[in-house]
């Protein structure tokens, strides 16, 4: 499936706006970033980690002494946040999450450099992403640049949109064909969420009042219409990322998340009636009628 352009993404977002947060369990034991970089061969790791210092030397350049970087192969963290908080940043809000995805669901690893442009306001957020790339209808928390990957953050809104761009940048890599409502579902669950050593559990967060409007409304689409329409940016967008957060969230809950994440990877996004079928176990009318039925138990409240 065609990737989304930018501006549809950021209108996407931004329909679908609230407030992102993520937690970091704590790290079992010391030495984890050094133990569980991913396995390349010498060459390859060193030519990857050249690439990261020219491109942290180049990005530099283009901005001004208040921005410092951190490389962490395959990432560059660059911001306008001081040397200590920025390191950080690099190893909790980005090192840790991917290392978690990693063991649970992706097999590929990058062999390119992912790049994390993070900045501390909304004013030099707007500012560095028109000069830097000539973006301007951003959406308010950040957004991904697959073709360039490149995410552009503004970290003053929190970070739960860190991880959730983080996951799009990282599946490409394992799971090419991925279609849009399990990027986007698999994304948003990792928006509020505690991350730990081995896997990212999803918690309940700001999307789940709109879902329970629409189930008790009668205007949830079927799930089978979510997954094939093709029309998740442009059609009810912000309902949209709320049912297939919560869907993914329920095969989590259920503990056939990264059973489904395989059986559906083996088939290249395809036939996802059938793969929900089969990980489940029975009909999908049973298992839409199971997932809505849960939640409405569900409650959010700050």
């Amino acid at each position: 499936m065609a990737k989304p352009t930018a501006p549809a993404r950021a209108a996407a977002l931004a329909v679908a706006g609230g407030m992102l947060v993520w937690m970091l369990a704590p790290a079992a034991g010391t030495g984890r970033e050094t133990a569980s970089r991913p396995a390349a061969s010498a060459p390859a790791a060193e030519a990857l980690a050249a690439a990261c210092r020219a491109s942290a030397d180049k990005l530099l350049a283009r901005t001004d002494k208040t921005f410092h970087a951190v490389v962490r192969p395959p990432f560059v963290v660059v911001g306008n946040l001081p040397p200590a908080e920025l390191r950080r940043m690099a190893a909790g809000s980005v090192v840790r999450p991917a290392e978690a995805m990693w063991r649970s669901y992706f097999k590929a690893r990058p062999d390119k450099v992912i790049t994390a442009l993070v900045l501390k306001d909304d004013k030099t957020y707007r500012h560095w992403a028109k000069r830097l790339f000539g973006d301007t209808d951003l959406p308010h928390f950040g957004y991904c640049r697959t073709w360039d990957r490149t995410m552009v953050m503004n970290i003053g809104t929190g970070t739960g949109t860190f991880v959730h761009e983080l996951t799009h940048a990282l599946i490409v890599y394992d799971f090419p064909d991925v279609p849009t409502w399990f990027n986007e579902g698999l994304a948003s669950l990792h928006e509020q969420c505690i991350v730990r050593d081995d896997r990212i559990v999803g918690c309940v967060n700001w999307r789940l009042p709109a879902l329970q409007r629409a189930i008790r409304a009668k205007k949830l689409r079927p799930l089978a219409e979510l997954a094939t329409a093709g029309d998740f940016y442009t059609n009810q967008a912000g309902l949209n990322y709320a049912q297939a957060r919560y869907f993914v969230m329920h095969m989590q809950q259920k503990q056939l998340l990264r059973k489904f994440y395989a059986a559906y990877r083996a088939r290249r996004g395809r036939r996802p009636v059938k793969t929900i079928e089969e990980v489940f176990g029975k009909p999908l009318k049973r298992v839409e009628g199971e997932f809505t039925a849960w939640v409405m138990t569900l409650k959010w409240g700050r």
